[in-house]
Parts: structure tokens; C-alpha cells; sequence
């Protein structure tokens, strides 16, 4: 009979600290580990040192040999949370308990604390090449350049998993990366932006953070998708279109036209907006409102107006931030006063005549002003931060 000589490793099962892990995802090396950890009240770690006086070692050797252990389980680890997160269960190398495996998943696509990196990364083409210049991305949100890149390849990933994926988006992600719904949502955001090609990265919007303009997309994909309330989502589904990524066009070409019905309408549009406000707001504010009227009104329609061309679309968020909320800032308007100008504008529209005859348009016009409201008042709470 032949000899069959095999190789056999005996060890005790690896412990997973999730604190490590974070420091691991955050990029800090194994000495800086150590040490963070060596005061802590933490069990293993007393065992660790305890065991360190028998074996005649520093505490810091030991702790040093153990996190090098955990590292070494996370770089293993990763090659199966990069591919496909569910092979995570599967595997047998390393055995973890289900829900320390979500746990692990979770962090592993989380975003660093401030969602700097995100911020960075959004209206960016997502090359190789932005990749291997993620230096500046890292020096200037302070991010370890490891956790940007970690980010920079799971948003990429992510974006080329599901952009083409039919049926809603978040369910998309949480489905193919196990992820829970909050942090889906984000990544579903991310993707939405990057395919409408939206202008971030200009001066004017350097103050808005990336929650900012995640509030302002979570209600963009909610009512102006393909896969929005109204829209014959379900008829897209089956044919087999991802109903979250890409804009309603049929939306965008009503809003073209709204703008001359309302126009046409303009001095009952005004009327019923300050019958709106007056109980509402005291009579110099009104005052002010009524000068300003038409002034802002028209500069909320023209931005709708041009949605329908593409290079005008990714320039919303741009577009509002200088026709409207500049001048609401001149103006010195309140975060309450602005959502009470766009609230009196929304529901005046259900009163004029040209869209009332042409009820897809009222619900366009709607459904648009709705959007400008969230993402207006966003834009001014931000501004007061």
C-alpha cells in the first residue's frame, strides 16, 4: 500500500474582535492596535497578559502576537466579503456564527464615520485610475488611504452589480451583498447619483455633506423613477427594466411643459399662494414673499423646465443651489420660510385651471415641487450646521 504523507495543523479557533476588526478596516497598523488595546478591561485581553508573566513575554509581544493572528483571519476573510458576501456562510476555513457573519458583513461596507469618502467619491467616474490616486481623497478627509480604498472598490462593486439589475434597488443590494436595509439604501443613493451624472463636486455645493444629497435622492428615486408611484412599475419589472436608477422620461417631458401652463396662470398661481401664507406667517414676512414672488417661482420653473435635457438634469442640484436658494439667502429666509414658499406654490397648483385640465401635468408639477422642497430645506439646514 502507498504512503500518503499529509500535512496537519492543529490550532485553537480564532477569536473575532470586532474592535480589531474595525481598526482593521480603518487601517491602523497592528503596534497601533496593540497598544489602543493594551489598557482596556477586556477578558481575553487580561488572559493574554496573564499568560504573558507564565510564558516569560511582554503583555505588549502578546497582544501583538494576537491581533498579527487577527489580522492575518481579516486578510483571509476579505477574499470572501470582495466576491460574493453570502459565500461567507459556506466557507469552512475560518467558522463563524451567522450572525457574527452579518456583523462582519456590515462593517465591512460600512463608510467611515463622517461619510467623507462617499462625499469625495460622488459625481467622480469610478476608474482604476481614480483608484491609484486616492492619496489626495485621503489627505483631505483624513481617512487612512486602505479604508478609502476600501470604500472607493465595495461603491464600485456595488454600482457594477446592480446597475442593470431589474426590480427595485435596494432590494437588489441587499440582496446580492447581504446587507441591512439602512446601509442599502445608502449604497442605492450612490448608485442612483452616479448614473443620473450628477454635478457634486462644484464650489457652490462644497457645504452639503453626503446624507445631504442622500435625503435629496432617497425622495428623488421614491417619485421620479421609472419605478415611482404612478409610473406602471410593475409592467417595467416584468420587462425586465431596473425600475430605480433611471429617471422617468415621460416625467421629465411634462415638467418641460408645465412651465408655460403655469406661466399662463401666473397671477392666480400668486393669489392662491399668499392665501396660502397668510395664515401662516406674520404680515412682514408676507410682504417680503409678495415682492419676491414671481421672481423665485419663475427661477423653481425654469430649473424644470430644462430637466429634460440631460446636461440640465445633472446640474439640479447646482441649478437650485443659485437661482433659488441664494437668492432665499439674501433674502435671509428661514428653513420654515422657505418650506412654507414651496408648500404654498405645491398647493396652489391644485387650483389652477391649465393643470387641472391636464391632470398628468398637475401630478408632474407635484411631484417635482415636492423634491425642490426636501432638498431646499436640506440645503438650508445644512447651511446652519
Amino acid at each position: 500500500m502507498a504512503e500518503i504523507q499529509v500535512d496537519i495543523c492543529v490550532g485553537d479557533p480564532i477569536h473575532i474582535d470586532l474592535s480589531a476588526f474595525k481598526s482593521w478596516l480603518a487601517g491602523f497598523t497592528v503596534k497601533e492596535v496593540a497598544r489602543s488595546q493594551e489598557s482596556k478591561p477586556d477578558r481575553t485581553l487580561q488572559r493574554l497578559v496573564q499568560c504573558s508573566h507564565h510564558f516569560q513575554l511582554s503583555a505588549m509581544d502578546v497582544l501583538m502576537g494576537e491581533i498579527t493572528d487577527q489580522f492575518h483571519a481579516y486578510n483571509m476573510l476579505e477574499t470572501w466579503l470582495v466576491t460574493v458576501p453570502p459565500s461567507l456562510a459556506v466557507q469552512s476555513i475560518i467558522p463563524i456564527p451567522p450572525n457574527l457573519q452579518q456583523k462582519l458583513i456590515t462593517l465591512y461596507f460600512s463608510f467611515d464615520e463622517h461619510y467623507s469618502v462617499p462625499r469625495e467619491l460622488i459625481g467622480r467616474k469610478l476608474t482604476g485610475r481614480l483608484r491609484s490616486n486616492l492619496d489626495d481623497v485621503a489627505e483631505k478627509t483624513g481617512v487612512n488611504l486602505k479604508s478609502c480604498r476600501r470604500q472607493f472598490d465595495n461603491i464600485r462593486r456595488v454600482f457594477r452589480t446592480v446597475e442593470d439589475e431589474p426590480g427595485n434597488l435596494v432590494d437588489n443590494i441587499r440582496r446580492a451583498f447581504q446587507l441591512p436595509f439602512d446601509l442599502a439604501n445608502l449604497y442605492a443613493s450612490i448608485v442612483f447619483m452616479a448614473n443620473s451624472k450628477f454635478e457634486m463636486g462644484k464650489k457652490r455645493l462644497t457645504y452639503l455633506s453626503f446624507l445631504d444629497f442622500h435625503a435629496c435622492v432617497e425622495e428623488m428615486i421614491a417619485h421620479w423613477t421609472v419605478g415611482a408611484e404612478g409610473t406602471g412599475a410593475t409592467k417595467e419589472v416584468d420587462a425586465g427594466i431596473n425600475v430605480d436608477t433611471d429617471v422617468d422620461r415621460m416625467f421629465l417631458q411634462e415638467l418641460k411643459d408645465v412651465r408655460g401652463i403655469v406661466e399662463a396662470d401666473s397671477d392666480t398661481h400668486r393669489a392662491l399662494a399668499l392665501a396660502y401664507l397668510h395664515p401662516r406667517l406674520p404680515d412682514h414676512q408676507i410682504s417680503v414673499l409678495e415682492t419676491h414672488y414671481k421672481q423665485l417661482s419663475k427661477s423653481v420653473l425654469k430649473i424644470a423646465e430644462g430637466l429634460v435635457h440631460k446636461a440640465e438634469f445633472k446640474d439640479f442640484f447646482s441649478d437650485l443651489e443659485e437661482k433659488f436658494m441664494e437668492p432665499c439667502r439674501q433674502l435671509e429666509y428661514s428653513v420654515e420660510e422657505i418650506g412654507h414658499f414651496l408648500n404654498a406654490m405645491l398647493e396652489s397648483s391644485r387650483q389652477l385651471d391649465g393643470l387641472m385640465r391636464r391632470k398628468h401635468m398637475q401630478l408632474a408639477y407635484q411631484k417635482y415641487l415636492k423634491i425642490v422642497l426636501t432638498c431646499a430645506q436640506q440645503f438650508a439646514k445644512a447651511r446652519r450646521r
